[in-house]
């Protein structure tokens, strides 16, 4: 494995190296080719940023005034028996918004920097990142109306803390966790186990169960009511300890990368699917789409994802009650269903050869009929998955049909218009410094959130109108209209794209590896 002393000498000190690293990451997006064009898209995510700020403090109120009165046990213990579950929110959520250092580095791999300093920088900025301090909107108001008040400022201080150095935690834990996913999906077995150890007190010993889990966690609130710093003075061993896992796993994972060679492999059958040869141009770009898939490392993997997230969805929905609520049935009915696709990013694969395929008329048009078609039979995978919670009785057959036809339509026209706005190019083939992940197209990132969101409350305010048979029935009529009218919309799509064709070309091109 390659050393950094084999890199050129770098005169400049280290912490001014990592200033000056941080400084080009702050300006990268300035720097982007579609940063003045996603100013309004930024000014919505900084808007549900503001939203998610909110609403953590009216639920830590909501909490407070429920804990108050609660005389079993005290503001800081009930604050530790739930932050189990918020550690696992966050490790979730941030898959959306945080990246490793070996995704980022790709810039400065070929610069005479030594890689540790570049990957110290990253971890740092990490650590230091705003979305670190988002939770703060529930811990604060939660520490100021329960505990500072009744127990006192260093009771409250101590807990701040300690939350804090936990949330540090995560944020490695992620990084690492991000890391060995992205080189294996077997590599989700370590989550799993890492929390299901956290939740061994629900499960394991003779008084398992939900008295058990609140009597463990309880504890460290119970010390830090004591001012017993030492649950604060294990954090920090632990967050400095998987900071150096976490450092050496990201230089490995780049030196790795580096060093790799291309196996070239024979292709020993090749099938050309030519059952779809019948069906003229749109049947040749079907193959193409299930090529794609079948041979590329990257789509392979999302779909494989998309499945595998879908599958454990379902078996949970199945095996437990958690999700029986009319709310949570319909968020998870919907996404399920959408939830293999890799409409969201529309042209992102085909942004490595879309020089050509511009080259003959309508071809763009006759892809996106392909792949509409294509992805419409695809939906029979999820449909399958989740009859065992109609067998089960929890789910309406009814109800799985008019998501899927309304999937099938409104869902797919909202994913198609991503086709207009996105030009960065995904590679087929992801390595772990690839740059494609230091770009994001802003308003994609809306379209994702009109997919999830507005089924979801268009649902529930039927069913709060209707029968849940009426608002079933409004949903598939509605998918219906959409189906019939795919031709006109998909058209629509294809003008569109057309007029910024030379724009997104443009943009395809400067994001290829």
């Amino acid at each position: 494995m390659a050393s950094d002393k084999y890199n050129m000498k770098c005169t400049i000190p280290k912490f001014e190296l990592i200033r000056l690293l941080l400084r080009h990451r702050r300006l990268a997006d300035d720097r982007s080719l579609s940063a003045k064009e996603n100013k309004f898209a930024k000014f919505f995510i900084l808007f549900s940023i503001l939203i998610i700020v909110i609403y953590l403090m009216g639920l830590a109120v909501g909490l407070s005034l429920i804990v108050n009165s609660d005389i079993t046990a005290t503001a800081t213990e009930n604050l530790c028996i739930g932050i189990p579950f918020l550690l696992l929110v966050d490790f979730n959520m941030r898959f959306t918004m945080q990246q490793t250092p070996a995704h980022i580095i790709k810039p400065y791999i070929l610069l005479p920097l030594p890689r540790y300093t570049c990957i110290d920088a990253f971890i740092y900025s990490s650590l230091i990142s705003k979305g670190n301090f988002v939770w703060f909107a529930f811990f604060l108001p939660y520490a100021l109306m329960s505990i500072v008040f009744s127990y006192g400022m260093a009771t409250a201080t101590l807990t701040m803390l300690l939350c804090l150095v936990l949330i540090l935690i995560n944020s490695q834990w992620y990084a690492i966790a991000r890391t060995l996913i992205n080189r294996s999906v077997i590599w989700w077995i370590l989550p799993i186990i890492i929390y299901g150890i956290e939740a061994m007190p629900l499960y394991v010993g003779s008084n398992a169960g939900w008295n058990q889990f609140v009597n463990t966690y309880s504890t460290l609130g119970t010390m830090l009511d004591k001012h017993n710093v030492l649950p604060i003075f294990i954090a920090i061993v632990v967050l400095v300890c998987i900071t150096a896992v976490n450092r050496r796993l990201q230089y490995v994972s780049i030196e790795r990368e580096l060093m790799r060679t291309e196996v070239k492999k024979s292709v020993k059958k090749v099938n050309k699917f030519a059952f779809f040869e019948k069906y003229g141009e749109i049947g040749l770009f079907m193959q193409l789409e299930i090529k794609l898939l079948l041979r590329n490392a990257t789509p392979k993997k999302a779909l494989k994802s998309g499945f595998f997230t879908m599958a454990m969805i379902c078996a949970f929905i199945v095996l437990s009650d958690v999700y029986d609520s009319s709310g949570m049935t319909n968020f998870w009915g919907l996404y399920v269903i959408f939830g293999t696709m890799n409409l969201l990013g529309l042209m992102s694969y085909e942004g490595n050869y879309i020089d050509c395929m511009l080259t003959h008329r309508e071809n763009i048009l006759s892809l996106l009929k392909a792949k509409y078609v294509f992805y419409s039979l695809l939906l029979i995978a999820p449909f399958l998955l989740m009859l065992p919670a109609v067998i089960s009785g929890k789910w309406s057959l009814l109800m799985l049909v008019s998501y899927l036809i309304f999937t099938m339509g409104f869902q797919y026209f909202i994913a198609f218009q991503t086709a207009v706005y996105n030009k960065i190019t995904v590679p087929l083939n992801t390595k772990m410094t690839d740059k494609a992940g230091l770009k994001t197209n802003y308003i994609q990132l809306i379209l994702v959130a009109i997919v999830f969101i507005v089924p979801t409350i268009l649902v529930n305010i039927l069913q709060s109108l209707f029968s849940e048979n009426i608002a079933y029935l409004t949903m598939l009529l509605i998918g219906l209209g959409f189906i019939a009218t795919h031709r006109l919309w998909l058209r629509n799509v294809y003008n569109r794209l057309m007029k910024r064709k030379y724009a997104n070309l443009e943009g395809f091109i400067s994001s290829r590896q």
